[in-house]
């Protein structure tokens, strides 16, 4: 452990599975960062209140959180085809340096699972590059406090759905966006979206899905990816852990996840 001193922390709304999954992926690349230098350090993670801290001892600790960014919005990204499986929906392989393939939203026989939210003329791919410039363009904006990442927005069409703060439905509203294209374009938070399918890939939450239910736990100690990856479905349980419940729910002719509650503590 590195003592529980933060190189960076962001600012974070754990019930938002949104944010909290964007949390993980920033971990994730932190992590996977870390061990392309030759004297990789340990990295670390935690939750604390309404911030998310990663510990990543490194020269440039100054501008880590900006340097991380910048890689993860410049790592080129591709379609792995699988045979006999459909394209639209094909893993996505994160190059160098992260080195990571992109499934979550695969299950047997490579076919979708409810976690593949986006829209039927989308490709995997299509979902994933579409963050990239804009999260390049947000930059500037990020570089004064990196740690209000995961709450700058700019006007897009499409998401993943698991940002809750998207939380609304026809009939809420009165209409359906998808009647009216010039009200499609919506404050989307690309670094949510970006870093949240990232980290979905390690950090799967538990899913129920008789009851559409989605579970996932915080943990309040330093924890490495590996070590932290089982705790937020349950498969290993750890003091001091919180457990949240979503669900997945409809907006407009799409889905989604609701905000979560908080209902319980692990002992």
């Amino acid at each position: 452990m590195n003592g529980g001193v933060p190189t960076f922390s962001v600012q974070v709304d754990a019930s938002n599975p949104g944010q909290f999954f964007a949390c993980c992926g920033l971990l994730e690349v932190a992590h996977r960062l870390s061990s392309t230098k030759p004297c990789s350090a340990t990295v670390e993670g935690w939750f604390e209140s309404d911030r998310f801290h990663v510990s990543c001892p490194s020269p440039e600790a100054n501008d880590a959180l900006t340097n991380l960014i910048q890689v993860a919005a410049g790592c080129p990204a591709a379609a792995i085809e699988v045979n006999g499986g459909d394209h639209k929906v094909a893993p996505v392989h994160l190059a160098q340096p992260l080195d990571l393939r992109l499934d979550w939203w695969l299950g047997t026989g490579n076919s979708a699972t409810r976690f593949k939210t986006w829209a039927a003329n989308a490709t995997s791919l299509q979902m994933y590059k579409k963050w990239l410039e804009p999260l390049r363009g947000l930059l500037a904006e990020v570089s004064k406090d990196p740690s209000l990442v995961l709450t700058v927005s700019t006007l897009i069409q499409g998401s993943y759905g698991f940002d809750s703060s998207l939380g609304w439905n026809a009939l809420d509203l009165g209409f359906s966006l998808n009647e009216h294209d010039n009200l499609r374009l919506l404050p989307l938070r690309p670094a949510v979206e970006l870093f949240g399918a990232i980290g979905l890939e390690r950090f799967r939450p538990l899913y129920d899905q008789d009851g559409d239910l989605v579970e996932y736990r915080t943990w309040r100690v330093p924890l490495t990816v590996v070590a932290a990856a089982p705790i937020v479905n349950g498969a290993l349980t750890y003091p001091f852990s919180i457990r949240f419940r979503s669900k997945f729910v409809k907006r407009g002719s799409f889905k989604g996840l609701d905000n979560a509650a908080r209902i319980g503590e692990d002992s």
